[in-house]
């Protein structure tokens, strides 16, 4: 009887022991949540979002993405924000690329923004000299699109007013996104 106890319990600690070795990778959108603490699907909303991007035709994005930002009085630019600096990221896509960008507020104006999609393994598309060659033939590339996001949200201070590069539309609501997940995170700082 002390050999079957002492058996189970060897197994019931091995059990704990690989549970808690087993990793479990964080949810980007957890940090938001509480941004619409009342609204239980709100995480859910924004994953639709993402995945509303990663799948319609572009024309159908423009208007669900803006009628979706609206609706749920997301912020588009950094007013009300606490200075700081912020992170914005979406879940990976189908591609297993996160969409990141990392702002700085400063007297309730966005003062430097970078901008990268990166992949799995820690690689970004902006510095990826085969992919950025590659995707030239759509007549864009992260090499060119992406500081054109930039320079557009830190000159307009408003992530709808920021323009689509010809050949890197989708990475416009890729970035929009990613600035609203880190404009989140500056008014729940500024609510503190």
């Amino acid at each position: 009887m002390k050999k079957t106890l002492l058996t189970v319990l060897m197994i019931l600690s091995l059990a704990l022991i690989i549970q808690s070795c087993v990793h479990r990778p964080v949810d980007p959108l957890d940090s938001v949540k509480q941004f619409k603490a009342d609204d239980k699907y709100f995480k859910a909303s924004l994953k639709g979002m993402h995945f509303y991007i990663e799948v319609y035709p572009i024309d159908d994005i423009e208007t669900n993405f803006t009628s979706q930002i609206k609706n749920a009085k997301l912020p588009i630019d950094p007013k009300g924000c606490a200075d700081g600096i912020y992170t914005g990221e979406t879940p990976e896509d189908t591609f297993d690329y996160r969409h990141v960008v990392e702002l700085e507020i400063k007297d309730g104006a966005i003062v430097s923004i970078d901008y990268d999609e990166i992949k799995s393994d820690g690689h970004g598309k902006e510095s990826d000299s085969t992919y950025n060659t590659e995707m030239s033939s759509s007549g864009s590339s992260p090499a060119i699109a992406y500081p054109i996001y930039e320079k557009q949200m830190l000159e307009k201070q408003n992530m709808l007013e920021v323009d689509a590069v010809s050949g890197a539309s989708y990475s416009l609501y890729r970035f929009r996104l990613a600035v609203t997940i880190a404009l989140m995170k500056a008014r729940l700082a500024a609510d503190n």
